[in-house]
């Protein structure tokens, strides 16, 4: 996991107590609900098959825990992983997934139990004391979440995701100088480390520092289609005066996803720099058609008609 997704506070103080797993496997277990999707019926009943062959096959469980979360049913992923722990409890990676499902969920609790299982059966797990550091970093419990980091770093010093999230625990205690400390050397592990170079650049974005720029080039080399940096790489060039990088750029995003601020700001640099006032029009109209209650656009547009008599 590279990322806190989703940084939840509610139920964060309820992380750090106990519960007992009582799944088991039975005939029931392997009964899937009707789809009225052909391929999904398909899928199912091939893995179906192979469990009415082999009812404790704890690695058929997985593979239809991965069929789950392909379709976006995580409770039953989750089912199924839970099967395959109580059939062959001494898998590492069967509880690393099933924890990432349940904080997906939002089930807080119960994902820290489930590492907490998983590293009585592997006390050495690296990523289990990554994932507790998250989930301690959403309890805001900064020290606690430090402590996993650090020690996932004493048995792996080379792990790029323990330093980001060290970045992210000192970012969310608004010490900006380790964070920016921390993600470099997130990087300096792993050269493709997307969000890092995001929150390098942002943080250099937001204290107006010209090395955001390289940061976020960074990250489009690693994906040059988010939106995430795409939109950040253009306000940069836009707020720097980088007038005809910021239009290219907003372009690139309109071409993947067309939504309201591209336009508004492709508007606001022809009103307010380039003083070309019917392409700010042209611009602000787009960006009404969206969201028709888009009253700054309004306004705007507006001023460019005034501009234009």
């Amino acid at each position: 996991m590279k990322g806190l997704t989703p940084l939840i506070l509610a139920i964060a103080f309820y992380l750090f107590s106990c519960n007992t797993d009582n799944s088991s496997a039975t005939e029931q277990d392997i009964i899937v609900r009707d789809s009225t999707e052909s391929e999904q019926i398909v899928e199912f009943r091939a893995i179906n098959e192979l469990l009415k062959k082999d009812i404790n096959n704890a690695n058929l469980y997985l593979k239809r825990a991965k069929l789950f979360m392909k379709y976006n049913d995580l409770s039953s992923a989750v089912n199924d992983l839970s099967r395959a722990i109580k059939i062959d409890s001494l898998i590492p990676d069967y509880y690393l997934l099933k924890a990432e499902l349940l904080k997906n969920q939002v089930k807080l609790k119960e994902a820290k139990q489930t590492l907490d299982q998983c590293m009585l059966i592997d006390n050495g797990n690296v990523q289990a004391r990554i994932e507790l550091g998250w989930l301690a970093l959403v309890a805001k419990n900064y020290k606690q979440a430090l402590d996993y980091a650090d020690a996932a770093l004493k048995r792996d010093i080379h792990n790029a995701e323990a330093y980001y999230l060290k970045g992210m625990i000192f970012e969310d205690k608004q010490d900006t100088v380790l964070a920016i400390s921390s993600f470099n050397t997130a990087i300096e592990q792993e050269n493709d480390y997307y969000e890092a170079y995001i929150q390098l650049g942002l943080l250099h974005y937001y204290q107006s520092n010209k090395l955001a720029k390289e940061y976020l080039k960074n990250a489009l080399r690693i994906k040059p289609n988010s939106l995430e940096a795409l939109y950040a790489y253009a306000m940069y060039c836009q707020e720097n005066e980088e007038y005809n990088e910021a239009i290219e750029t907003y372009y690139k995003i309109l071409k993947i996803n067309q939504y309201r601020e591209p336009y508004f700001n492709l508007g606001f640099i022809h009103q307010e720099y380039l003083k070309v006032y019917d392409v700010a029009i042209e611009n602000y109209t787009k960006a009404i058609a969206i969201e028709p209650r888009y009253l700054e656009a309004y306004y705007n547009r507006g001023l460019c008609y005034e501009e234009l008599k």
